[in-house]
């Protein structure tokens, strides 16, 4: 698997930037969105047209936010982002073409009936379930994050700003292997609501921060919980931080802290080659 990744990230790689001299009148945009890469999820059905060119788009700005910001954990976040995505740690797709234990666990989110009974192998890429599943996932499901896969439904209405600041908040999720600490029974997609709630509000905090230069950890604290609330958790943050803390805000702390120490209990904010999980097997 890592060599065909290998081959397939150098093939990406060559696409992106051959000919950037035969192309005469082109703004500076599209010139710097031709140069960036990334590798897909799917070497038979890899993204094309108006997906592929968003994800291009969405990447130079995480590139400019990466090189112009005055901000250093903005910059941080959005380097490291786009360094996970580029090297391939990160494999980016569409959801129509999602196979495998992958698909497995996005029909198991939506209830249907095509992934009834036990789930494949944590390495299959095959499954596909059925025609029912196909549809719903098509008008229900607009991305997907599992393993270091992230899995889009793009098109010419996608705004290139929210899918830029989408690829932080899924690849922080990536790097702190997010869907190992959601469930309380992974395979029946039970929802651990204690710690779904620490994973949705890390990942909104590094959205926020990396949105906007003008951003403080306080107006993001408050901006992740607003958004993690939409979720319904039934969750009490005073099971899991210390001293009985039922504010968000203190976890927004702890896990900014987190950033300068070798222990992070709630997570990590940047996604550090370093701290990137070596592999995507099934939970332990």
């Amino acid at each position: 698997m890592r060599t065909v990744l290998a081959a397939l990230f150098g093939a990406l790689a060559l696409a992106a930037c051959a000919g950037a001299d035969d192309a005469p009148g082109e703004s500076e945009d599209e010139i710097a969105r031709r140069t960036r890469r990334y590798v897909d999820v799917s070497a038979e059905s890899p993204m094309t047209g108006v997906p592929r060119d968003k994800i291009l788009r969405a990447l130079v700005k995480i590139d400019r936010v990466a090189r112009e910001s005055r901000d250093p954990l903005r910059r941080a976040i959005a380097t490291e982002t786009l360094a996970r995505i580029e090297g391939g740690d990160v494999l980016l797709g569409s959801i129509q073409a999602s196979r495998g234990i992958d698909r497995w666990h996005m029909c198991k989110d939506e209830e249907a009936k095509a992934c009834d009974g036990p789930a494949p192998a944590s390495d299959d890429r095959t499954w596909s379930g059925d025609a029912a599943l196909a549809r719903t996932l098509e008008q229900d499901l607009a991305g997907y994050q599992w393993g270091n896969r992230i899995y889009f439904t793009l098109s010419s209405a996608t705004d290139v700003s929210e899918l830029a600041a989408t690829l932080v908040h899924e690849v922080n999720h990536v790097a702190n292997r997010s869907e190992c600490s959601y469930y309380r029974v992974i395979d029946a997609h039970v929802v651990e609501p204690d710690r779904a709630y620490v994973e949705e509000h890390r990942a909104f905090l590094a959205e926020c921060l990396f949105g906007d230069e003008g951003a403080t950890v306080p107006s993001c604290a408050k901006y992740a919980a607003s958004r993690v609330a939409e979720y319904g958790f039934d969750a009490k943050l005073s099971r899991v931080l210390p001293g009985g803390s039922d504010d968000p805000a203190k976890l927004a702390e702890l896990v900014v802290a987190g950033e300068s120490s070798r222990d992070a209990p709630f997570g990590r904010l940047v996604p550090k080659k370093s701290v990137f999980p070596r592999s995507f097997g099934a939970c332990r």
